[in-house]
């Protein structure tokens, strides 16, 4: 019989879910999601992106990207607006009540982050990162 716990992919789904679990608890008092927050704080670093390149920024599909702003833009933290080069596009902005929310969020994604990598030696940290990198290498391929 096969254990679920002896397969990787499990454990890091177990894993990826406890993490998602813990960042939409602190997020829950500011009322939006963890993928949520990744939108706010890719407009910070750069106001103005379409939808194609939040998607690939995010590596989320077109239709999650566009479910995740929808949501946003009802609780007036982004704005669509054209882009002034191809009026087909549209870029998103952050609002100002956006941006306040984005710069307030940035230490509560950061914090567990930081208590990650004061758990991992620098030896850990590096090999995590080969280990991520050849795990979506093989998944791609």
């Amino acid at each position: 019989m096969l254990n679920l716990h002896e397969l990787l992919c499990f454990r890091l789904g177990a894993a990826t879910r406890k993490i998602h679990r813990y960042y939409n608890n602190r997020l829950s008092q500011y009322g939006i999601t963890l993928a949520q927050s990744f939108i706010l704080i890719s407009l910070l670093d750069r106001d103005g992106l379409t939808m194609r390149q939040l998607a690939e920024r995010l590596e989320l599909d077109s239709s999650a990207i566009t479910g995740l702003v929808d949501r946003l833009e009802k609780e007036q933290f982004v704005e669509r607006q054209p882009v002034p080069e191809d009026r087909r596009a549209l870029q998103i902005v952050l609002s100002p009540r956006g941006r306040e929310l984005a710069e307030k969020i940035v230490p509560a994604i950061r914090e567990f982050h930081d208590r990650l990598m004061a758990a991992l030696s620098p030896e850990e940290h590096a090999t995590l990162e080969v280990v991520l990198l050849k795990i979506n290498r093989l998944v791609e391929s």
